[in-house]
C-alpha cells in the first residue's frame, strides 16, 4: 500500500516552514544555499532544507527558461513547475512536469468544493448581514475551496497532490517526489 505524506505550510517571522506529520520540519529559505554553485542560466528562487540555516539542502528551486525548476543539491532535475499568470483570477491552473513526461495539472476550486461553497453561501450572507449590524470588523473572508493536482483527462482518478481549504497538503502514493510537492506548496504562495 503506498504511503501518504501530509504536511502543512506555516509562516513564522518572515520564514516559511513545512511541517510533515510524524517527521522533522522542512525549512524554506530565499535564494540558493551558501557556497553552492548553480547551473548556468539559473536564477535562484528558494531552497528547501532540513535545517533552518540551509546547510543541508533537500532541493533548490530556480527560475530557468521562464519556469521554475526543482533541482536536487547535485543539480539533478526533479520537476518543472508552471504557475498561472498573475492576472488569472478565476480557477488558476498550476502544472507540474515530471522528467518522465508526466504532467499533473491542478486547478483551484474542485467541483465538490465549489458545490460546498454554493451550499454555504446563504449562511455566509446571513453572517455578513449580522456583521453589518454589529460593531465587529469583518476580517478577510475566502471561499473554502481546495486544489487538486491530477493527470489531465482523468475524470475520476485520484489526485496525486491536494491542498485543502485549511492549507493542508496531501501527497498520495509514490507518484510524486516529496521535494516537488514541498516546492509546489511554497511556489504557489511565493511566486504569484
Amino acid at each position: 500500500m503506498p504511503l501518504t505524506l501530509t504536511f502543512t505550510r506555516h509562516r513564522d517571522d518572515k520564514r516559511d516552514e513545512l511541517r510533515p506529520r510524524d517527521a522533522a520540519p522542512v525549512h524554506v529559505r530565499r535564494g540558493a544555499p551558501d557556497g553552492r554553485p548553480l547551473p548556468e542560466g539559473c536564477k535562484p528562487r528558494f531552497t528547501l532544507a532540513a535545517d533552518p540555516a540551509g546547510v543541508t539542502p533537500l532541493a533548490v528551486v530556480v527560475r530557468q527558461d521562464g519556469h521554475l525548476a526543482v533541482l536536487t543539491p547535485d543539480h539533478e532535475h526533479l520537476a518543472e513547475l508552471r504557475l498561472p499568470p498573475r492576472k488569472k483570477r478565476w480557477r488558476p491552473s498550476y502544472e507540474i512536469h515530471l522528467p518522465d513526461g508526466t504532467v499533473l495539472r491542478g486547478r483551484e476550486g474542485t467541483m465538490p468544493s465549489q458545490l460546498l461553497c454554493l451550499v454555504q453561501l446563504p449562511f455566509v450572507l446571513l453572517y455578513l448581514v449580522a456583521l453589518a449590524f454589529s460593531d465587529s470588523p469583518a476580517g478577510a473572508t475566502k471561499a473554502p475551496v481546495r486544489t487538486a493536482w491530477e493527470r489531465p483527462g482523468a475524470l475520476f482518478g485520484r489526485a496525486t497532490l491536494t491542498e485543502s481549504a485549511r492549507g493542508r497538503f496531501r501527497v498520495r502514493g509514490d507518484k510524486l517526489d516529496h521535494r516537488v510537492a514541498y516546492a509546489q506548496a511554497i511556489a504557489k504562495y511565493w511566486e504569484r
